[in-house]
């Protein structure tokens, strides 16, 4: 820690919050506490842990957060910052208003548009743009003031693992890039236009998973569809003939030969 350093709460999952864990140590930030998700939801949990550089009686579960108790003893800690990274809940407003200087998350869409879940899916299939952004949190989904965001692009050979790991990889770089700015109080969040906002449900992809083989579409809308819908090896895109289901995963490329 240096003289400067901020007091931080730390709820952090994936690679992205395993890069923030280490460069908040790196970066001499005193890190208060460490919450990590539930371990059949954690991803990257124990890399994270030593990222941080975390004692074992500063690293909680997600679940204590429901505890009276723990909650009472988490506001009097009086953080200057909560910061989450592609973490899954929504915070108490106490649990907010506890820290001093403000709160971040960080959200892989360009707010106000595809609050929500898995918003680079909805991009690709509405071609609505795509981006990342940092931003104070509030008692509902993805709706509080913006700190700061960029605008990513979708490449022709995109599928959604792609674009998704390129977010996760555009957002850290824009934390690392305005953390002292913000810091420094350089940056003012802005509030979000309401009059564009969209959101989207977690279930709401699995509803156009399902093809309909006699339905008239345009080439484009499907491959978008089916490249929305390709995550690695996984096709969650599908058709049914008879009882059986056909699950289809898009590979793109800019040459016939797929290695």
């Amino acid at each position: 820690m240096n003289k400067d350093s901020s007091k931080i709460i730390l709820m952090a999952n994936d690679k992205p919050g395993l890069a923030v864990a280490e460069f908040l140590r790196k970066s001499g930030e005193n890190i208060l506490r460490l919450y990590l998700h539930e371990p059949e939801m954690q991803k990257f949990g124990q890399e994270i842990i030593t990222a941080s550089g975390c004692k074992k009686d500063q690293i909680y579960l997600a679940k204590y957060l429901k505890e009276d108790n723990h909650l009472n003893e988490f506001i009097n800690l009086k953080p200057d910052y909560i910061i989450t990274v592609y973490w899954a809940w929504i915070l108490k407003k106490d649990i907010l208003d506890s820290a001093i200087k403000g709160t971040i998350n960080f959200h892989p869409a360009l707010l106000p548009i595809n609050r929500g879940w898995y918003p680079h899916v909805h991009s690709i299939i509405d071609e609505s743009p795509l981006g990342v952004t940092l931003h104070e949190m509030d008692d509902t989904a993805d709706t509080g003031p913006i700190w700061a965001q960029k605008e990513v692009q979708l490449q022709p050979y995109d599928t959604a693992d792609k674009i998704y790991h390129r977010l996760q990889d555009e957002i850290v770089k824009l934390f690392i890039e305005t953390w002292q700015k913000i810091k420094s109080n350089q940056l003012v969040p802005k509030p979000q236009d309401e009059s564009i906002a969209v959101y989207h449900k977690k279930s709401d992809v699995s509803i156009m998973d399902q093809l309909e083989l006699n339905k008239e579409m345009k080439v484009k809308d499907l491959i978008n569809l089916l490249r929305a819908r390709s995550f690695g090896n996984k096709g969650f895109a599908y058709y049914k003939l008879g009882d059986k289901k056909v699950h289809i995963n898009l590979r793109l490329s800019d040459s016939p030969n797929f290695d």
